[in-house]
């Protein structure tokens, strides 16, 4: 029998040494979202592996080998890739900030060497209201909230991991915050943080919570890494940029701008505009007193109570919105939309979801496929109707005395209306409604492929 190595199996052991090596750096305090990455990608091994497998096939076959392609020792391993790599995206799938389920309260449970120590800091700084004071962490928490005077107060929550206490100390005396003034700001940062470039900090030997007060008026920026963010009652523009946490920022009279990833963003009772950009979580934004921006991936996005206008781009989580009293414009991929109570005009581009758009006031604009399109009417519509689709079905509901001009038309389905006045038209494969219903008024211009078209009064 031929001694030829069977590619597959070396795979395996290179594999495991990759894998090995991430977690070596990890542990040495390189932060790489290992298990963030594994939850997406960890199928690429099936498939690596299986390309080897018909490679192995191909040698062993072309050299006369009978050998069996698997060992018991690699469906083993297999199996348990099989596992562990379903179970991990399992638990994305359910909170995607999959790194946190590795942890407990400030403990590690990756970080299995060492003994955690606490410390604490306290500061506090005259600044002016109305300043621009930048915060900077890395690893913890940032608590910001309104002081009771004009004042920065300042206490800081360090954890240090090392073997003995001495080491602790000494670590926590090269790691301390300060608040500095810098001419057109006030900067609060640690030593170790200092123009970012202790990015490679050790995450295992230093984290820091940081609980702030400033003057109610102040202009806050945030840069964060690893830790959740928080910002409530203050006036002026909020600025917030984080990674591996979430973000919660609550009752602000100014704009807010938000940048995260890995971590849920929820923003509620702003006077002003905001903008929020996420990956990979949920974002919730209400009461926005002026224009909503939102940018998201793999995760769900909910908006309400927005008196400004909406625009909302999402891939691979559903989209809700309700009671917006601009415009609204939604750009989605591969997710369902839901859209309820727009005063202004709605626009929406999705695929492989239904669209539903309840109580819109203003024009409609519907760019659908490989999903359902319905559009319920509780008032009489006076602005037009626009759908485009294919390989969907189009339902709209409208009360009894509603008045239009129909111009429906599908390929390969049916058309259908409660209500009279619109004519049917049929030839092989097409079928179209033209007409006027009542006075006439408003023109709903149809058009898919692969569905149907129903019109329903309402009951």
């Amino acid at each position: 029998m031929s001694l030829r190595r069977s590619a597959g199996g070396i795979f395996w052991g290179v594999t495991l040494m990759v894998i090995g090596g991430l977690l070596l750096a990890r542990n040495m305090g390189y932060a790489i979202p290992i298990w963030g990455t594994v939850a997406r990608y960890w199928p690429l091994l099936l498939i690596v592996w299986g390309v080897l497998k018909v490679v192995d096939y191909m040698r062993f076959t072309r050299a006369g080998d009978d050998r069996s392609l698997f060992s018991g020792g690699e469906v083993a391993l297999l199996i348990m890739v099989i596992l562990v790599g379903g179970a991990i995206t399992t638990a994305a799938n359910l909170n995607p900030d999959v790194e946190n389920i590795f942890q407990l309260g400030h403990l590690d449970l990756w970080d299995i060497t060492g003994n955690n120590f606490e410390y604490t800091e306290h500061q506090e700084a005259d600044v002016p209201a109305g300043s621009r004071i930048e915060i900077v962490n890395l690893y913890g928490n940032v608590d910001v909230h309104p002081s009771e005077s004009d004042r920065i107060i300042l206490d800081v929550t360090k954890t240090i991991r090392a073997a003995q206490k001495a080491d602790a100390d000494r670590y926590s005396s090269d790691f301390t915050f300060s608040i500095r003034n810098e001419g057109s700001r006030y900067r609060i940062v640690s030593s170790r943080d200092e123009g970012l470039q202790g990015t490679r900090r050790a995450r295992q030997y230093y984290k820091s919570s940081l609980t702030i007060q400033v003057p109610k008026r102040s202009a806050v920026q945030v840069d964060n890494r690893n830790g959740k963010v928080t910002i409530e009652n203050l006036a002026g523009m909020q600025n917030i940029t984080n990674r591996y946490g979430d973000i919660e920022v609550r009752s602000i009279m100014g704009g807010v701008e938000v940048e995260n990833r890995n971590g849920s963003v929820t923003v509620e009772d702003v006077s002003e505009a905001v903008k929020i950009t996420d990956r990979y979580s949920e974002v919730n934004a209400k009461n926005i007193g002026g224009a909503l921006q939102i940018e998201n991936r793999n995760g769900s996005v909910y908006v309400s109570e927005v008196r400004g206008n909406a625009t909302i781009s999402n891939a691979y989580g559903p989209i809700t919105a309700e009671n917006v009293s601009g415009d609204l414009r939604i750009n989605g991929r591969n997710n369902s939309i839901e859209v309820r109570h727009v005063a202004g005009s709605v626009t929406a581009d999705a695929s492989y979801q239904n669209v539903t758009i309840r109580d819109a006031s203003g024009p409609i604009t519907v760019r659908n496929r490989n999903g359902d399109v319905v559009l319920e009417f509780v008032k009489p519509p006076d602005k037009d109707v626009s759908i485009v689709t294919q390989y969907s079905n189009v339902r709209l509901e409208l009360p009894p005395s509603a008045s239009f001009n129909i111009d429906a038309h599908t390929e390969h389905g049916s058309v259908s209306s409660d209500f009279e006045g619109p004519e049917t038209r049929s030839s092989n494969r097409d079928r179209s409604l033209k007409g006027r219903v009542g006075s006439g008024g408003p023109n709903f211009n149809i058009e898919t492929r692969n569905g149907d078209i129903r019109l329903e009064k309402r009951g």
